[in-house]
């Protein structure tokens, strides 16, 4: 039988979404985007080691103000660069004083006779990095020469709002519990009743557990985003509260300011959300995961982010633990991120739990199709869903994540 020439890809399963590694099928997929590995102000004057999809690194800034992302392990004999000197030129070993330029490159090696050209020929892991509105993004993907475009986020742009990058946050759990997570929107009216989605008031209470919004779920080219709407205050108009899932991970929501800042209804229904709360997720491991915490605001409020500062702190447990309560996750209930935590940390990993689908979880079940086609495209060698293509790089792109009032 004579071969068609195209690329045979095997089938993705579920199980191979939370997998990361190098040659996995998600990894490999995950390695064809830019993913944000920290935050600007992280990086300062010692080399910073990261994992990354399974792959340990040092970031640095050499005295030139370029930045480099390199393979831990020195090549010579494995010492960790993480305790390099930063130079003007790299990063130094401090076990025999090899010196790797932002790229790579060995430019020294001072045990070596004078006249050896041997570091010519030494050239270390590195990726590509960029800074962009505060944060750093890294691209581990297949072609270094020439990467895609950094996407210009509309979160990042200088667009005349202003910005708070929140503090970094690390969980020990797979990252895909987390990102599927925003297409399962029923769980915010029950397993959030205790918190901010409890207590608002705005919309009829609009996340109510008994009368929950409907849900729809709608593919994008970016994407997924979820829908959830209510009758309207008027005849004609509904309440709508909408989220964004765009790949490789990344989440934007935009009720922040009525569900943690508690902002006046009336404001909701004349002029809508004005913050874009945007989490950039990164997969550490199978195991360990990266949020990076964005938060852009438009509106006329000089202490916005003071007083969404101020509620976050005040979000904390209220319920009473026993004595002899010896559960991991206790208390959790009253704090959203907690709860977040305490649910999807243990449900297991997708492919090894046990799962039954309902009819309320359609949202996870087209998000998931949407993931295996990706990662498939990436397999066929294919550009996947969400990757900018070259000459597109100037546009900024936005995701949808209106919350207020809508004519129908």
């Amino acid at each position: 039988m004579k071969s068609n020439g195209k690329k045979k890809t095997k089938q993705v399963a579920l199980a191979d979404i939370p997998r990361v590694g190098p040659g996995t099928p998600a990894g490999e997929w995950l390695r064809r985007y830019w993913l944000a590995v920290a935050a600007v102000d992280e990086v300062k004057d010692i080399p910073k080691a990261i994992k990354v999809l399974g792959e340990e690194l040092v970031l640095f800034r050499d005295l030139e103000g370029r930045l480099g992302l390199v393979g831990e392990h020195c090549p010579h004999r494995g010492t960790s660069l993480e305790y390099g000197d930063v130079e003007e030129r790299g990063i130094r070993c401090p076990y025999h004083g090899w010196l790797f330029d932002v790229s790579g490159q060995c430019l020294e090696q001072p045990a070596e006779p004078k006249d050896s050209v041997f570091c010519r020929k030494v050239k270390h892991l590195s990726y590509a990095v960029r800074e962009q509105g505060g944060l750093i993004f890294a691209y581990l993907g297949p072609d270094q020469a020439e990467p895609p475009p950094l996407p210009r986020y509309s979160c990042l742009a200088e667009r005349g709002g202003q910005r708070q990058i929140e503090p970094v946050r690390h969980n020990d759990y797979n990252w895909f519990n987390f990102f599927e997570n925003s297409a399962d929107p029923c769980h915010i009216c029950i397993l959030h009743r205790h918190t901010g989605y409890g207590e608002q008031s705005w919309g009829d209470q609009f996340f109510s557990y008994t009368e929950m919004p409907d849900f729809d779920f709608v593919e994008t080219d970016y994407g997924m985003k979820v829908v959830m709407t209510k009758p309207g205050p008027a005849a004609g108009t509904e309440f709508v509260d909408t989220m964004t899932l765009a790949l490789p991970s990344i989440i934007q929501v935009g009720d922040t300011e009525f569900v943690h800042v508690k902002v006046d209804a009336a404001k909701l229904m004349t002029e809508g959300s004005q913050c874009e709360h945007v989490l950039f997720l990164t997969p550490n491991d199978d195991e360990h995961f990266t949020i990076f915490t964005v938060n852009y605001y438009t509106g006329s409020d000089p202490r916005f982010f003071d007083k969404l500062k101020e509620m976050r702190a005040a979000e904390v447990p209220k319920e009473e633990v026993k004595p002899y309560d010896r559960r991991k996750y206790m208390p959790f209930k009253g704090n959203v991120r907690q709860e977040d935590i305490m649910s999807q940390s243990t449900q297991g990993t997708l492919g090894a739990r046990a799962e039954r689908l309902a009819t309320s979880d359609k949202g996870v079940i087209l998000f998931r199709r949407i993931i295996r086609e990706a990662i498939s495209a990436a397999g066929k060698g294919e550009r996947p869903k969400g990757v900018v293509s070259k000459g597109r790089e100037q546009g900024i792109v936005y995701y949808d994540s209106f919350t207020g009032v809508r004519k129908v």
